[in-house]
């Protein structure tokens, strides 16, 4: 049974007698906040980090369980393209959780534009003209960091100008597609899924909402007819269901607020904001050495002139 992640992460009250304090002995307010925001205006740039990180999670976890089922035919990214291997596309058997023919359905490869490398062949030609081959790149699928996750939401973020409360509005339309319609989350499908489910959670969230079009300028491999075409292929598999009650947006809200509560997803998200082990850490430590260089230079001065 497919469990959302606002009852994965949401904190579990213990059966136990909660003691009365005083005022002067409760927790201020100011060490209570959260970098997430508040529940009507959440922070776009945290929420959306989580967001990346349960959805990193979903690939990682059903990209192993294909893999176990089915020897590997579950993993579309791993060697090479889906396309390469069309006789694997019933290697991965139905455990009632996902289906593997609703990978099919939303792979990438179904709605992405095509692209070509052109062979020119130098013929001699008793007339002008030339020779030339065609040849179908074949895209290499893998499974995405958290980082490219959170990237790849964020360039429409700030090229749509989406609302901050769209990050988890989105990761509920896409985990309902995934219990409703056992959509596994692979590789090959989370680019086309996530970003219908922005679209939709535009449409439906904000009072001025983002046009088809827009979606396929950011992305200018999906085209417009392609997004169409995705977007009704979402919303027949979860049938049309769109409704979020405020106690679902509150549940998922505070899930991802007590997210980073958990020590491996506190590691992960700290490496992600703090940049630990890439070049932002190293471009940081770059700016450290450089004030205090200026630090010391300040006080050799003003010691010299006392």
């Amino acid at each position: 049974m497919f469990r959302p992640s606002s009852d994965a992460y949401t904190p579990r009250i213990e059966r136990k007698d909660i003691k009365f304090k005083a005022a002067e002995n409760r927790t201020p307010v100011q060490h209570m906040s959260s970098p997430m925001g508040t529940l009507q205006r959440p922070n776009f740039r945290d929420a959306l980090r989580r967001v990346a990180m349960i959805l990193h999670q979903h690939i990682v976890k059903i990209e192993s369980r294909f893999e176990q089922q089915g020897g590997g035919g579950g993993q579309c990214s791993s060697n090479s393209s889906r396309s390469d291997h069309p006789q694997k596309k019933s290697a991965t058997t139905d455990d009632g959780l996902f289906h593997a023919s609703m990978r099919d359905i939303f792979n990438e490869d179904c709605y992405r534009t095509p692209t070509y490398k052109c062979h020119m062949a130098r013929i001699p030609m008793a007339r002008p003209g030339m020779v030339y081959g065609l040849r179908k790149v074949q895209v290499m699928y893998r499974i995405p960091s958290e980082t490219e996750i959170y990237d790849f939401a964020q360039q429409l973020f700030q090229s749509v100008q989406l609302s901050s409360e769209c990050s988890i509005v989105c990761l509920i339309y896409v985990e309902r597609l995934m219990e409703i319609a056992k959509v596994p989350l692979l590789a090959c499908t989370w680019r086309p899924i996530f970003m219908c489910a922005l679209l939709l959670a535009s449409k439906v969230w904000q009072d001025l909402s983002s046009w088809n079009i827009e979606f396929s300028s950011v992305y200018p491999q999906f085209s417009l007819e392609s997004i169409n075409k995705l977007e009704l292929n979402f919303l027949r598999n979860v049938k049309w269901d769109l409704y979020i009650s405020s106690s679902s947006y509150a549940k998922y809200y505070f899930a991802l607020r007590s997210l980073v509560e958990k020590q491996d997803f506190r590691q992960r998200y700290n490496r992600m904001v703090g940049g630990v082990g890439n070049v932002a850490q190293a471009e940081a430590l770059k700016v450290q050495e450089r004030t205090e260089q200026v630090k010391e230079k300040a006080l050799l001065q003003l010691s010299r002139s006392m």
